[in-house]
């Protein structure tokens, strides 16, 4: 019921609402996490108390130095997916004294409470950037936020680091052994407990309508009935949304579109208008049958669009123009997967 209270209200509106744009790559080998999940602008902390893991401060060695002579705070935590089962584990460094500068740490993970994982992992700056992690770089007096990858392979290739491993209990270890072999233990292990989706909150209040959802929505108990979404970005990097809604009237098939081009990505609802074209020819009668002069073209309603997760999404209409009221239908794509582009790769 709370998901139809704040879509009805949308009618109202007629707008987009953008909440900041959202990174929607993967790379299934080093990011066990669903596209989607998190801003291109990080969260600079947990969402409350309740939801953090650990922030520490750790005396570490400094570039060059045979001593600990430097202090970094360490911030952990968990972020949700809105894809139940799923989050981002999330790694804030701060260098919080010393005359030096301090490296980011090399980071391993292992599934599990272990003395020494084998899984390489990376502090990422952006979702699917492969293995190549912010280790080696210089951690800022400002502070900044990582994503926890983890390599899926073991160093050895013997195990495997799944999803599933990354959203249960598994062993993090960060360590400055590389940087400074003389001093012993220049490392620290983090037991991440798993994720509990009533303490992890998702960084957005609501899901946010992305490429990945594109497809074809289906409504259960309404035969050959349905929406086509395609969300597209265009050259400025700016999002157009194209529906298609496929339906009938008076007991004939009847297909209505709807457009709209320049919303900044990362919004939750998107209400558009619905045309429905009249006066053409079939195609088969070849170019010149009909002109563009000959089509009418009548608004007939609107539809609202609200993403629930990566295949199912609200659909609220208003055909007050044709006397057929309003409602809200529930729509998922089922089977239906983008080649490659999956919003969800391991569901």
């Amino acid at each position: 019921m709370r998901r139809l209270l704040f879509l009805l209200p949308l009618f109202f509106i007629g707008r987009v609402f953008a909440t900041g744009e959202i990174n929607v790559l993967t790379d299934i080998l080093h990011t066990p996490y669903p596209p989607g999940c998190i801003a291109l602008s990080m969260p600079a902390g947990p969402a409350s108390a309740e939801n953090l893991l650990y922030d520490d401060f750790l005396t570490v060695p400094s570039i060059g130095s045979v001593d600990r002579d430097a202090e970094v705070r360490v911030t952990i935590w968990r972020t949700g997916c809105f894809d139940e089962g799923f989050s981002v584990v999330m790694v804030r460094l701060q260098k919080v004294s010393g005359d030096f500068p301090v490296l980011i740490p090399q980071v391993w993970a292992e599934a599990g409470t272990v003395d020494f994982p084998e899984h390489q992992a990376q502090l990422q700056r952006l979702p699917a950037s492969g293995n190549v992690g912010a280790t080696g770089d210089v951690v800022t007096t400002a502070g900044e936020t990582f994503i926890l990858g983890v390599d899926a392979l073991s160093t050895d290739g013997s195990r495997l680091f799944a999803p599933e491993d990354y959203n249960d209990t598994f062993t993090l270890e960060l360590t400055w052994t590389s940087f400074s072999p003389d001093i012993e233990d220049a490392w620290v292990l983090y037991d991440i407990p798993s994720y509990v989706e009533s303490l992890d909150p998702p960084q957005f209040d609501m899901p946010l309508l992305h490429g990945r959802m594109s497809g074809q929505y289906l409504f259960d108990g309404i035969p050959s009935t349905g929406l086509q979404l395609i969300v597209g970005e265009l050259a400025d990097d700016t999002n157009f949304i194209f529906a298609i809604f496929f339906t009938y009237m008076n007991g004939e098939p009847m297909w209505l579109v709807g457009n709209t081009g320049g919303e900044a990505p990362g919004f939750p609802g998107i209400e558009m208008g619905l045309l429905r074209f009249r006066g053409g020819e079939f195609i088969g009668l070849g170019p010149g049958a009909f002109n563009q002069s000959d089509l009418t073209v009548d608004e007939v309603g609107s539809i609202i669009i609200e993403p629930l997760d990566c295949n199912n999404i609200l659909l609220g209409y208003d055909f007050s123009p044709l006397g057929l009221g309003t409602g809200v239908l529930e729509g998922n794509r089922g089977e239906f997967r983008i080649a490659g582009y999956d919003c969800n790769p391991w569901q």
